[in-house]
């Protein structure tokens, strides 16, 4: 008897626990896994959504930074999709696998102790499970509500207007509502960004199915607080559609972060001013000019239908402050070479282009505890790759396109402008004028939308420049 081929998807972003489970999938005794692999929520529930003969699902508890994997079990689950589920995780927690399994996981196992005899076993006991009861679960969708009832990120559930028709008691704490209280609430009413949701609602769920995002919930005492939110379109059994929503409380974390970015800032100023100073190539004006020429594209970039999710009013903020250190590291290149007042050598020309390595160096000690932290990973990626370019013509790496962070792609024309706009030991500085046209003949070293919003908008970077000027 052959075995049992299964149609499986793999929920993971780590490429070497793939390959394991691959492995383990062609040597089971039973069963042979055809494997899937996809890394975030959307491309999982597209997957999901177009093969509904699904057999297995491995996720991982850890597959994303912003969620956990109970709150993708959840959408998994919410959307009456009751093929098996096995969580993998890095650790064993007990209080995690027992929420997991009240969420509907078949089984919990961990990566250090996966084994041969062990899979096959989970996989045994999964599609027993589900051969046994997984049809109760398609006729009695209350066992779907009784597992968001004890989960411990805050749970609700609208209709297709937005009117909520069931919440947790998680979610109700969280508010600081009783569940009764809720009864035909505006789910838009419980947020600060009230238009956000509303155009959730009316329009992204109905495109994408699936939104993820930071929020700020507005409480019964009307105080705010903020919560990783994700959203997604799901289907009763009687195939009319309603809006799962799943929160965690991220206050505490959002609030640690402000302190530490407020003093990372402060010290960051201190070495950008320090940098310029040793360098004596630029006055302090430079570097409050770059971060306001930065912000001004950021806020142009936001216009843009692709960019209006991934650009808010903090990353506008972080990028404008980070932009200050893109030239941190001038600070270990020899003031002879700086200061030159002719050409450089091939040789020195060389050492200038060390300057990104050497700032991204210098500020180790800060990046290296970066985590997910938005500013500390804008430093870097600016210092180290505002001076690439998107026909690959730049520097340390050659990176072109869109393997340059966006953050360096905004901070390389400015840094561009105002270089060539601005006084240097080896020449003086072009007119505005002169410099615009540099910068339009030099069109394919720019991300192209940023190169038009500079084009479009040059004069204002003239009245930047002349501000500070004054």
């Amino acid at each position: 008897m052959g075995k049992r081929k299964l149609n499986t998807l793999v929920i993971e972003d780590d490429p070497f626990s793939v390959v394991v489970l691959k492995h383990y999938g062609k040597n089971l005794i039973e069963f042979e896994l055809d494997i899937h692999h996809v890394v975030t929520l959307e491309e999982a529930l597209e997957f999901l959504d177009t093969h509904p003969q699904l057999d297995l699902i491995f996720l991982d508890y850890r597959v994303h930074s912003k969620i956990t994997g109970l709150e993708i079990l959840q959408h998994i689950r919410g959307r009456g999709i009751n093929t098996p589920v096995i969580v993998i995780t890095g650790s064993g927690d007990e209080e995690v696998a027992v929420a997991m399994i009240k969420a509907g996981a078949s089984d919990y196992l961990v990566k250090g102790n996966l084994s041969l005899p062990r899979l096959e076993k989970a996989i045994k006991d999964a599609l027993n499970w589900y051969e046994n009861f997984g049809k109760v679960l398609e006729e009695e969708p209350i066992l779907m509500r009784m597992a968001l009832k004890t989960s411990l990120s805050g749970v609700c559930i609208s209709d297709i207007k937005g009117e909520i028709t069931y919440v947790n008691p998680s979610f109700a704490k969280m508010w600081g509502y009783k569940e009764e209280e809720f009864k035909g609430e505006k789910l838009k009413n419980l947020f600060f960004e009230e238009e956000l949701i509303k155009n959730l609602i009316e329009k992204k769920l109905k495109e994408k199915k699936t939104w993820l995002g930071e929020l700020k919930g507005r409480k019964k005492d009307n105080s705010l607080f903020y919560v990783q939110s994700l959203f997604s379109l799901i289907e009763d059994e009687k195939k009319i559609p309603h809006i799962l929503a799943s929160f965690i409380d991220i206050t505490h974390i959002r609030e640690e972060e402000k302190k530490r970015e407020a003093l990372y800032k402060g010290i960051m100023e201190v070495f950008a001013l320090k940098a310029e100073e040793v360098g004596n190539v630029e006055t302090a004006d430079h570097i409050h000019r770059i971060a306001e020429y930065t912000r001004f594209i950021a806020k142009k970039l936001k216009e843009l239908e692709e960019f209006k999710d991934y650009i808010d009013e903090k990353y506008i903020n972080d990028i404008s402050y980070a932009s200050m250190l893109h030239d941190v590291g001038k600070w270990r290149t020899p003031n002879e070479i700086l200061l030159k007042p002719s050409e450089l050598t091939e040789a020195e020309w060389e050492i200038i282009k060390q300057h990104p390595r050497l700032g991204v160096e210098m500020l180790s000690p800060l990046l290296k505890n970066k985590g997910s932290n938005q500013y500390l990973k804008l430093v870097e990626s600016i210092i180290l790759y505002h001076h690439e370019r998107w026909d690959g013509s730049g520097y340390p790496e050659g990176l072109k396109g869109e393997e340059i962070p966006l953050s360096a792609r905004i901070v390389a024309i400015a840094d561009v402008y105002d270089a060539l706009t601005s006084n240097r030991s080896y020449r003086k500085a072009l007119t505005h004028d002169e410099a615009v046209e540099v910068i339009r003949e030099e069109k394919n070293k720019f991300d192209p939308r940023i190169w038009k919003i500079f084009m479009d908008n040059h004069w204002e970077f003239k009245k930047i420049k002349e501000q500070y000027e004054k």
